[in-house]
Formats: C-alpha cells, sequence, structure tokens
C-alpha cells in the first residue's frame, strides 16, 4: 500500500479532476430523474396472485383503488344538495388522469341500476343517471329502489342513510400520483362544507399523499446536512472539516441519483429515505478517514505525511467495509419486487463508489486542505490531553481497556446473551405486512387515516379481496352446481375469515325469482332448475347496457368475482383471509368439473402476494448478506476468525432490529426492507476498522500480548468509533420530528441501530477477539 498512496498522493490532481467532471457528469443526468410510484413495481410480478390480478384486473378491476365518501351531519343524503355532489364528483373523475371510466361507480353512475319486471319482460332504469331527483315523488322512488336492494343497501349507501360512497379504479401503469393527489383535494376541497365531509381513500389518494410530502422530507434530510457540519466543527473546530467531510455524501448523492437516471430508474417516495442512507455509508467512511488524520497529524505535524498514512492503513479495511456495504444491499435483487431490485442495483453501485469518494477523494482533498490555527491549537490540545490521559473520553477508554481485558468480557458475553435471547423471542414476533390499522406511512392522526377510519365505521368497503371463479367453456356459469358452490364459499368466509361483508353475482341471481313473483320474498334464492338458473344469469347479463356487470361477470359468461371485504389489510388480517379461502378451496369445494378457484386480486390479493414473498425471502437474503460479510471479512484478514468475530455482531444486531420493529408496530414491508438491510451494512463499518486497528498495534509492536494489543486498541480508537456514530445517530434522530410517520420511525430505528452497533464494536468485538484469537494477531 506504500507505493498506492504515494501514486495516489502523486496523481492527486488528476484524481480531483476526474471526480469533479464525474460529479458534473452525473449531476447532468439528475435534471431528468424522475421521481414518482409505478403501481407495477410495487408487485412481485411471477406471483401466482399477481399473475391473476394481471389477467383479469381489466375486467373486474385492480388494487389501485379509490373510494370517496360524502357524509351529512345533519338529514340523511337524501336531498338535492348532498345528491348534486354525489353527481358532481362522478363526472369530476372522469377528467382525472389515469382513471378507468369505466369503472367509477356511484349512485350517480348509469352501472347502478334498478331492476323490474314488465309484461314486456326485465326492465333496468338507471338509479340516478343522469340528473338528480327534482321531485320529492322521485327522491322517494329513489329510497325505495335503495332500501329494496341489500347490493345497494349497507354497500353504497349507509344503513343509517348518512353516508354514500363513490368507487374508482385507477390504471396500474406510471401514472403521475401528485396530479391525483392535487385534483382529488380540490374535488374535496369544493364539495366540503358545514354540513358535508367528503372522506377519500385508496392507493392513488395515499401514494399522493406521500408524494406531496416529498418537500417536508426534504426539509427533514437537509436539517441533517445542517446539524452535522454543527457537530463536526465542534469536534474538530476546523471549517475545512465541515467543508470535506460532508463533501462525500454530497458527491455520493450526486453520482448514485444521477445513475438513477442513467439506468431510466425512477426515484420511488416510497424509499425516498433509502439514498439519504446510502450517501450517509459515504460520509461515515469519510469521517473516519478525517478522524485518523487528525491523529496522525498530531503525530507528525506533515499533511502529507498523515495523508499518506490513512490511505495506506484504512484503505484496504474501507474497502472490505463498501463491499460488505454493497452487498448487503445488492442481494435484495433476490425479491422478484421491480421496485426493490433497481433500488438493489442502484444502491450496490452507490455503494461501491464510495471507494472513489470516502477513502480517495477526501484523502485528496485533506491534501490540498490548508491546516487552521484553530485546528492546530485543538489538537494540541488533545494530544496533551492524550498524552497526560485526561478528560472523560481517554478516563472511560483506559477503564474499558483494561475491564475487557479482564473480567469483564465474562459481563459483555453475559449482557450480550440475555439481550440476544429477548431480542430473538421479540423478532419472531415482528409481523411481516401492516402492523398497524390505516396507512402504516402516515400517523393516526393524518387525514387520511382518519378518513380511513370513518369509512370503517359503518362501511368496510375499502380493502376487497377478489377471489375468481374460472369455467373452462364459454357460458359455464350457467351451470347451477357451480353457483350453488360459489354461495357456499362466500358464506363460508364470511363466517371464517374475518370478512366485513361479501358482494357475488349470487345476491342479483337469487333476486331474480323474487323479482318474477312480485317481490315477494319468498321467491328469494336460487331457481330448483338448471333452465331457470341459465335463463336468469343470461337475462341479467344482458338486461342494460354493456359493462353494467363487469364488476361481478365477464362478457362470456365464464369468470365470476367474488369480492370479500376487511376491516384492516394488516398482515394478520391478509394471511387469516388467504389461508381460510385455501382451506376452503383444498377441503370443502364441491365445484363441478370444468372449474376452478383463482387466488387473489384486489387490495387483500397484491398485499397478500407482496407479504409472501417478502416472508419467504428475508431469512434468505439475510443468510446470504451474512455469509458475504463472513466472506469478505475472512478474505480481509486472511483468517475465519476474523470473519466470525465480525459476523457475530451482525447476528446480535439484526435479531435486534427485528425485535425493535416488532416491540414498536413497525412491520416488515418493501418500505422497511431494504432499510433494515443498509442497516446490517451500516453496522459492520466499526468492527472491521477496530480489527484492522488493532493488527496496527501487533504489527507496530510484535512482543506484546494479545490482551495488551486489545488494550491499546481500545484506548485510541474506541473514541473514534463513539465519536463518528454519536455524529450519525444525532443527525438521524433530526427525522423523528419529520411530519410523515415511516420517516420519524426509520429514523428512529436506525439511530438506535447505529447506537447498538457501536456499543457492538467497541465492547462485544474486542471480547470476541480474546475470545477466538485468530492467528494474525497472534
Amino acid at each position: 500500500m506504500e507505493k498506492f498512496a504515494d501514486v495516489v498522493i502523486k496523481n492527486r490532481l488528476s484524481v480531483l479532476l476526474v471526480s469533479a467532471a464525474l460529479t458534473a457528469f452525473f449531476a447532468y443526468h439528475i435534471t431528468f430523474l424522475n421521481i414518482s410510484t409505478n403501481f407495477n413495481d410495487l408487485l412481485p410480478q411471477t406471483h401466482p396472485y399477481i399473475k391473476m390480478h394481471n389477467d383479469f384486473r381489466k375486467t373486474f378491476g385492480g388494487a389501485n383503488f379509490l373510494v370517496i365518501m360524502l357524509s351529512v351531519k345533519n338529514g340523511d343524503i337524501f336531498n338535492p344538495t348532498t345528491l348534486e355532489k354525489v353527481r358532481y364528483i362522478t363526472r369530476e373523475l372522469e377528467a382525472i388522469p389515469g382513471i378507468d371510466r369505466y369503472k367509477i361507480l356511484s349512485l350517480a353512475s348509469q352501472k347502478l341500476k334498478k331492476l323490474s319486471i314488465t309484461s314486456w319482460g326485465m326492465k333496468s332504469e338507471a338509479l340516478m343517471w343522469p340528473e338528480v331527483p327534482k321531485t320529492e315523488q322521485d327522491m322517494q322512488a329513489l329510497k325505495e329502489a335503495i332500501y329494496s336492494n341489500e347490493g345497494y343497501y349497507g354497500s353504497y349507501v349507509s344503513l343509517d342513510s348518512k353516508k354514500t360512497l363513490i368507487f374508482a379504479d385507477f390504471f396500474e401503469e406510471t401514472l403521475d400520483y401528485s396530479v391525483i393527489y392535487r385534483e382529488l383535494e380540490r374535488l374535496r376541497a369544493t364539495t366540503e362544507d358545514e354540513n358535508t365531509t367528503t372522506s377519500i381513500v385508496g392507493h392513488p389518494m395515499h401514494l399522493g399523499v406521500v408524494a406531496s410530502m416529498l418537500s417536508t422530507m426534504n426539509y427533514i434530510m437537509a436539517s441533517t446536512l445542517l446539524v452535522i457540519p454543527i457537530l463536526l466543527y465542534l469536534a474538530y473546530r476546523s471549517i475545512w472539516a465541515v467543508l470535506i467531510v460532508p463533501i462525500a455524501a454530497i458527491v455520493s448523492g450526486i453520482w448514485g441519483l444521477g445513475f438513477m437516471s442513467l439506468m431510466g430508474y425512477n426515484l420511488d417516495p416510497l424509499v425516498f429515505v433509502l439514498p439519504f442512507l446510502i450517501s450517509l455509508m459515504a460520509f461515515r467512511h469519510s469521517h473516519q478517514l478525517y478522524n485518523r488524520y487528525y491523529e496522525e497529524y498530531i503525530k507528525t505535524n506533515d499533511t502529507a505525511a498523515s495523508v499518506r498514512i490513512i490511505i495506506r492503513q484504512m484503505f484496504i479495511p474501507g474497502v472490505t467495509s463498501i463491499i460488505t456495504d454493497a452487498f448487503g444491499i445488492a442481494i435484495i435483487a433476490i425479491i422478484p419486487i421491480p421496485m426493490l431490485q433497481r433500488i438493489a442495483i442502484a444502491g450496490g453501485f452507490w455503494s461501491i463508489i464510495t471507494v472513489i469518494i470516502g477513502l480517495l477523494l477526501t484523502p485528496v482533498l485533506l491534501s490540498y486542505a490548508p491546516v487552521p490555527q484553530n485546528f492546530i491549537k485543538h489538537i494540541r490540545t488533545l494530544q496533551l490531553k492524550n498524552e497526560q490521559r485526561t478528560g472523560w473520553e481517554n478516563m472511560f477508554a483506559d477503564w474499558l481497556g483494561c475491564w475487557i481485558v479482564s473480567r469483564g468480557r465474562y459481563v459483555v458475553l453475559l449482557v450480550v446473551f440475555l439481550i440476544t435471547c429477548f431480542s430473538f423471542y421479540w423478532s419472531e414476533q415482528l409481523i411481516v405486512g401492516d402492523a398497524e390499522i390505516g396507512s402504516n406511512l402516515l400517523y393516526p392522526d393524518s387525514r387520511y387515516n382518519r378518513d380511513s377510519a370513518r369509512i370503517n365505521q359503518l362501511l368496510p368497503l375499502i380493502n376487497p379481496l377478489y377471489i375468481i371463479l374460472e369455467g373452462e367453456k364459454q357460458r359455464s356459469l350457467t351451470n347451477r352446481d357451480a353457483m350453488i358452490d360459489l354461495k357456499n364459499f362466500a358464506d363460508y368466509m364470511a363466517k371464517n375469515s374475518g370478512a366485513a361483508g361479501f358482494q357475488t353475482i349470487i345476491t342479483a341471481l337469487m333476486a331474480m325469482p323474487q323479482k318474477f313473483h312480485e317481490d315477494d320474498p319468498k321467491w328469494m334464492g336460487l331457481p330448483e332448475s338448471y333452465q331457470e338458473a341459465a335463463s336468469n344469469l343470461v337475462g341479467l347479463m344482458f338486461e342494460g347496457n354493456p359493462g353494467d356487470m363487469d364488476k361481478y361477470i365477464d362478457y362470456h359468461m365464464r369468470l365470476t368475482n367474488i369480492i370479500l371485504f376487511y376491516m384492516d389489510k394488516t398482515g394478520p388480517t391478509i394471511k387469516k383471509a388467504v389461508d381460510t379461502a385455501k382451506k376452503y378451496i383444498n377441503e370443502m369445494s364441491r365445484l363441478p368439473e370444468g372449474f376452478q378457484y383463482r387466488l387473489a386480486g384486489g387490495v387483500i390479493g397484491t398485499e397478500a402476494a407482496i407479504n409472501e414473498v417478502v416472508a419467504a425471502k428475508q431469512l434468505q437474503t439475510l443468510l446470504i448478506a451474512l455469509c458475504g460479510v463472513f466472506l469478505f471479512c475472512s478474505i480481509e484478514f486472511k483468517s475465519p476468525k476474523a470473519g466470525i468475530i465480525l459476523t457475530i455482531p451482525l447476528i446480535v444486531s439484526n435479531w435486534m432490529a427485528f425485535a425493535y420493529m416488532a416491540i414498536n408496530h413497525i412491520g416488515l414491508s418493501i418500505s422497511t426492507l431494504p432499510v433494515s438491510a443498509a442497516g446490517i451494512g451500516m453496522g459492520v463499518d466499526y468492527g472491521i476498522y477496530l480489527l484492522a486497528r488493532c493488527q496496527e498495534e501487533k504489527k507496530r509492536d510484535p512482543s506484546i500480548a494479545l490482551e495488551t494489543a486489545v488494550t491499546r486498541t481500545i484506548q485510541s480508537y474506541s473514541k473514534s468509533i463513539i465519536a463518528i456514530a454519536g455524529t450519525l445517530v444525532i443527525g438521524l434522530l433530526v427525522w423523528t420530528f419529520s411530519g410523515l410517520k415511516f420517516q420519524a420511525q426509520m429514523g428512529l430505528m436506525l439511530a438506535v441501530i447505529l447506537f447498538l452497533n457501536c456499543l457492538g464494536a467497541v465492547f462485544l468485538v474486542p471480547v470476541l477477539i480474546l475470545l477466538f484469537r485468530p492467528r494474525f494477531l497472534a
């Protein structure tokens, strides 16, 4: 490394110019970066549920689903003012970009019909289209049509008649959710008044709310970038520390975002915190080098000599650390979710470039930076304190070094064992998927979550699960036995899966005999004869306008949709719903030959697919990441024991992170999984640098015992670990002030993880060195 350090210093201007040129190149491409969410990118496209969802979403509707509720405080909705608002929203929705106009359903849509039997046969009339009722007689007729139809009463109108729902589907290709959010907020502002509340929920609104908070997220991250330089100045009393150390994070961010733009990737707001964390990795390595630089400058008073030393001593450990960082993030690509695969590729590149930015650019910048008098005065004060071993930092390091190599090692092992058992227990309680009702990205008192609770209170129809009954031939569904099994399936799910309600074609079919017998309730049910059942289905299908029955049955009468509604979409609710459906299909179904049930679509079905993929791949990615850390560290130090020493703290740290998530009701999802993976990479750095420092101490004086080398390492390097980790922890704690719950949670969680990793490096790694006594330290 001596020659390499000399080459870097000799060609430092070239390194600086190339870095500047690349930074300008990537900065230019950032201007083309698209910050948006593609709904399809959130779904595991190879999963059977998503394949079914993609096959039938154009027919029955997808999961990019919107629900709007108009509710009145005084009176009921059956008045011209409220119904005119329903009509206004229904018509205005058609103009919002990305909406499927044929799947807008409300009292004012043409598809909601009143069915009657006349001497001419079946007759269907729109409930409230194209105009709202003008007279009291017309209003009464509308009430009777709704109250006499269980498909409308309790679904489109609440049982207390104070609320009505409007449903809409959006396409799932690239949409501008910011535009959708602004349009929906405009509709809310137009229709809300003292007596009317407009509640809006669903994926399009949810993603729009998150997108609208990007500026808030940026302010919080900018606050972090303000806090960290202040801490750096307090630590080093040098304006150059304030400038040089954060430059690594800034340049890293420019290169990483520019790379995403070059690859044609969009930056999804749902993982917006991850790029910032990766940039913090570059900051952390730059901070490590600067901290070592001032230690060496204390000894040499020579800038060039100090820069050579940090390149020679820290480049290889730094490369190993960066490779483990990149590997931990890149391994997420094995999860078959496009958004995660793209962020894994971009994150892997982003981490690797830290070799150039953190380990080469930082020393080059240090070689050009003048040494201010404040800095010289400060480091001379520190030098005196180090020589006299005064100050709380030195006193703590001296005590810790002696304590660790004596009886302290046994105390540490006992405490770590107890913490590991506690963490393992709680990590088993971790929920895959949403852990709390409502949006887990937003605070409970957010308008979106309050709207969600308001709708679910009386009309819990915002979390549908779609299950398809598929026949082999056209008009297969005229088979009465298939309809009977479908009815039994829906009844079973309603009783056993936790569903709040369901909708099927059966409801309309059972009402047909009643309609033919002057609405006599005793005729309610499926016809006895196969011919009559087939005739009723055909009549129901072709009466009215094309597409009126698209929500329930396809044009060829080969497919029908079973819609089940749930109060929430938390992980346990979704698992129970899907498991119950599988149990009926596998054990109780009596479908005739040529029919099959297919799982699963809608909000619950797509979330179930995501949860199953995350649950299946989470352990796999963790094991591969840990094996990667073990392999790279073993190669770096030419010792498998070194790999074990550095992997054990990561295992403990990972269990502690999952325990923290479980205790704080943070589910494992596509938003939290990349952050936890980044936390693994961030945890190994301190251990690698500490082990390398211990190796330095041993090389400097081969005659000393291992205990002495460990003591000296703790005395010289533990202060640096605490200072570097403390800077990042305080910077991340700023995130807790974010208006976005997810960002606040991730900031606090990462601060806790970094703090625990710091303790692991200072306490556990030295104990493991003494326990395993690797050959390269003998």
